[in-house]
């Protein structure tokens, strides 16, 4: 009981001590704190300071801290390398005392201040936080050791401390400014101007993401070249501050500069850059500076020369220049021929001249090929002869992606092989393959799906076949076929693969859409006529009809529809193979494929 009543008493004790020491530090420093806060010089922590001055030489910098970054004030308003402030801080926060000699001790020795140096110091630093502001100046080295003198403003104990302090005081601002050129970020770029020797070069990006070139040339703009045009102007650094005072502009060129580079962001916010002469004793800087600011300053002549490229480079060379996967809708024409298609929940469906079920290969095929399509060359001022050949062009293609609808208009092969573009009403045309378009595209059964015929084979109720007057008929029973003639049997491996034949009917390809004649493919009078009868119709049924054999199967058509095709040989065999066989023993049931 009594050893309870001892551990009971100690875990009270331990709860008290702890509430006593967050009580009496949750508002203050910590004991850590405390204990590092005595080690060292300046007694701050680098996390409240919103402001340093220092003073060194003559040179007077001050630098302010908001939204948690800092900023030059003093000799200039400028960004500072944040990192490089709050090193500087740091460092200072933890150079620690050595000797300390107090009021009294220089009073009994008969020595001032100014005996240490303190009269004319040869630095100052002043920290600011929520507590106050806090001035030390630095005085003399030390006699002995790597080691100086320092001491509050206001007077008080004298401190040695390290000669390493004075590496954390900058001799001029350059030293912490920040030497970043650009700093938004290159997402955030929405235009540039630019004007250099080589001509003016302009292009904005509207909200749909697309850059646009709007000089010299109008039309699109190649998005990656864009984008890495943009990430190398983000790289430049500044060399050299030269000037922070307003000066003669001409003497560096700056008063009609070679280049002025302006970019627009997606705040609507603008930046100009000016950039002028080669600095006459550094050839691989030139002098530059923002329209805004009086500060001159210096960056890299291979970073400028970078600004000279062709415009051409820029130009977009993807003529489709949409994902294929983003378009919904395209129109054919050529001549008097017209194939539209459509997708609808990812499908695609031919509406004209019929409406039909799209084959996906194909679709995919015509897709990719102007997918592929590059500008081999750009003609921004066509001749007579290619003004000609365009206006004769005899394919139009119309296509629809993203809420927006482009048309490529695609002139005949010239001369030289090649073919000419022109893209929605752009001014300039383009150079291209001959094979950016195929003759096939413009039949419409190109893109037609191959499957010519589907039927359920649970609605199946008969299958009538025909050839040189002669019939067979399979008669559905309800849960089996049979012969309808009780003289014959039916042929089972006959009969299912004709039912698997039929429930999905593929062309192997097509030949003809309304022709003129049936002639010519032994469809006039069929050689093999299949007819399926279904449950719940009062209609013949499907009727199939098979004419002349050719080049890897046989001519056919499903009757009502006036489109030729060809089914292959296995599949033309397939039904054409006789359903039944002459009875030689008692007639079978056939289970329902």
């Amino acid at each position: 009981m009594k050893r309870k009543l001892t551990t009971g008493m100690l875990l009270i004790c331990a709860v008290l001590l702890g509430a006593f020491i967050w009580f009496f530090e949750r508002d203050g420093e910590t004991s850590h704190q405390r204990n590092q806060r005595t080690r060292t010089v300046f007694s701050v922590y680098p996390e409240s300071i919103v402001s340093i001055q220092m003073e060194r030489d003559g040179v007077q910098i001050e630098c302010s801290k908001a939204g948690g970054s800092w900023r030059l004030v003093q000799p200039t308003d400028a960004p500072v390398d944040t990192g490089i402030v709050q090193k500087m801080i740091a460092g200072m926060s933890r150079v620690e005392r050595g000797e300390r000699i107090e009021a009294e001790t220089l009073q009994e020795r008969g020595l001032t201040p100014a005996d240490y140096g303190f009269d004319t110091p040869r630095a100052r630093i002043t920290f600011q936080n929520n507590r106050g502001t806090f001035t030390w100046l630095i005085g003399r080295d030390a006699p002995l050791g790597d080691m100086l003198y320092i001491m509050p403003e206001e007077g008080g104990d004298i401190i040695a401390t390290s000669k390493s302090l004075l590496n954390l005081i900058p001799e001029d601002a350059a030293w912490i400014r920040d030497r970043t050129l650009f700093h938004d970020q290159v997402a955030a770029v929405r235009g540039i101007d630019l004007r250099r020797p080589a001509g003016f070069l302009q292009m904005r990006q509207p909200e749909n993401n697309n850059w646009l070139m709007q000089q010299p040339h109008k039309g699109r703009a190649d998005l990656l070249s864009v984008h890495a045009l943009i990430e190398k102007i983000f790289s430049a650094k500044i060399i050299e501050f030269i000037t922070n005072e307003k000066a003669d502009l001409t003497v560096y060129g700056l008063e009609e500069p070679t280049y002025e580079l302006t970019l627009f962001t997606l705040d609507e916010q603008t930046q100009t850059l000016r950039i002028g002469k080669t600095h006459p004793d550094h050839p691989e800087a030139r002098y530059a500076k923002w329209v805004e600011s009086d500060s001159v300053f210096t960056v890299s002549s291979e970073w400028v020369s970078l600004l000279d490229l062709e415009e051409d480079q820029l130009r977009s060379r993807h003529i489709l220049g949409v994902l294929p996967a983003r378009i919904s809708e395209i129109r054919l024409t050529h001549n008097e021929l017209q194939v539209a298609l459509v997708q609808t929940n990812g499908a695609w469906q031919i509406t004209r001249p019929a409406r039909w079920n799209a084959e996906p290969s194909q679709v995919h095929e015509l897709l990719q090929t102007l997918a592929q399509a590059v500008v081999l060359d750009f003609v921004d001022n066509p001749s007579a002869e290619q003004s000609q050949l365009m206006a004769d062009a005899p394919w139009a293609i119309t296509f629809s992606a993203n809420g927006e609808t482009h048309t490529l208009r695609i002139s005949a092969v010239n001369s030289d092989g090649f073919r000419l573009v022109r893209r929605d009403e752009e001014a300039a045309l383009y150079t291209t393959a001959s094979d950016i378009i195929n003759n096939a595209f413009a039949a419409p059964l190109f893109f037609r799906s191959r499957i010519v015929l589907e039927i359920d084979p649970t609605q199946i109720s008969k299958i009538t076949q025909q050839s040189d007057g002669e019939e067979t008929v399979a008669q559905s029973t309800g849960t089996s076929f049979a012969a309808a003639d009780r003289a014959q049997q039916l042929d089972s491996q006959a009969l299912f693969d004709m039912t698997s034949e039929l429930i999905s009917l593929r062309a192997a390809r097509y030949v003809a859409f309304n022709p003129d004649s049936l002639k010519s493919y032994g469809l006039v009078t069929p050689q093999f006529r299949v007819t399926v009868s279904l449950n719940g119709t009062n209609a013949i049924g499907r009727v199939v009809l098979l004419g002349d054999a050719t080049e890897g199967g046989r001519f056919a058509m499903v009757q009502g529809q006036a489109i030729v095709f060809v089914l292959a040989d296995e599949t033309a065999q397939a039904l054409t193979r006789k359903l039944a066989l002459p009875l030689e023993k008692q007639t079978e049931e056939i289970e329902r494929p």
